[in-house]
């Protein structure tokens, strides 16, 4: 029996597709800018931001931006790389500099532009309401660097993530195959949504064990996973409570949710007349239609 408390949207961290759809425009955005200025408002995050951000920043060109996991990466062309993580209500903000106005909860700007074009100036904002995410500059290839991803496992959508490593990882492990696909270490930017998102479309129980999956099996799943997020990516992310892109608009594929924060709806399998089960795994909510994922 589990113990089911009052479900709510808080505490939704931003995952793969959140960080994808942000870093994506990002880099679109400021790609080949230079950074001008650099104002720190608070360094108290969850990792305090580095004294030397200014000295490391100004001057620099951006020579473009990635995701790795959950993190967001901005790499200069000094060597050096500013990583963030948006945390719970974290958010990347861009405005025109002449236009500009200050909110509350922003944390850090810097402050861009082209090469000689200061009437095209813009900046680039990090706000935070709880704090809980952080921004930070590492020297590329660093020591410091390397052990932020050092326990983080392949990309979903590169070749090691497939279903034979799966296979071979899962023998004579009891874990449940929604626990086993929120380890970081498994598979980097994996949560929650899209998990549950997974396993649905792939009919697997979040509750069965993995040494218990075949080799057919974790091939559907594996292939889910990559189609959902695909989907997510295209559709913005899901905007649940804070996640916005950095021209403030919303995310949509919460519209598109099948199992996540549908408790006691119906199946959305016209071949099913179940309603959707929620279950405390972990400390965490899992959705899940109890007829179609066996």
């Amino acid at each position: 029996m589990y113990f089911l408390s009052k479900f709510t949207w808080s505490n939704i961290m931003p995952e793969l597709p959140e960080v994808e759809t942000v870093t994506n425009a990002l880099n679109l955005s400021i790609k080949n800018l230079i950074i001008r200025r650099v104002m720190i408002y608070r360094s108290d995050l969850r990792i305090n931001v580095s004294k030397n951000m200014n000295q490391f920043c100004e001057g620099a060109r951006i020579l473009y931006v990635k995701r790795r996991a959950k993190f967001g990466q901005i790499y200069l062309d000094n060597n050096y790389v500013i990583v963030f993580h948006l945390g719970m209500s974290g958010r990347m903000i861009i405005e025109k500099l002449h236009s500009f106005k200050k909110k509350t909860h922003d944390h850090l700007y810097f402050d861009l532009e082209c090469s000689g074009q200061k009437e095209q100036s813009i900046r680039l904002i990090y706000n935070d309401p709880r704090r809980f995410g952080f921004i930070n500059i590492y020297k590329n290839n660093s020591n410091q660097f390397k052990n932020i991803f050092k326990n983080i496992g392949p990309e979903p959508f590169s070749d090691n993530f497939n279903a034979s490593e799966l296979h071979k990882k899962f023998k004579k492990k009891s874990t449940s195959v929604k626990a086993a696909l929120l380890n970081q270490k498994l598979v980097a930017g994996l949560g929650n949504i899209y998990v549950s998102e997974a396993l649905f479309a792939s009919f697997i129980s979040p509750k069965k064990i993995v040494s218990n999956l075949s080799l057919v099996k974790l091939t559907k799943l594996v292939s889910q996973i990559k189609q959902v997020l695909i989907k997510a990516i295209e559709a913005g992310g899901s905007t649940i409570q804070d996640h916005k892109n950095i021209d403030g608009k919303i995310g949509y594929f919460q519209n598109y949710f099948l199992v996540y924060g549908r408790e006691g709806k119906k199946c959305k399998n016209k071949k099913c007349d179940s309603k959707i089960k929620r279950i405390i795994q972990n400390g965490r909510s899992t959705f899940y239609c109890p007829t179609c994922q066996k």
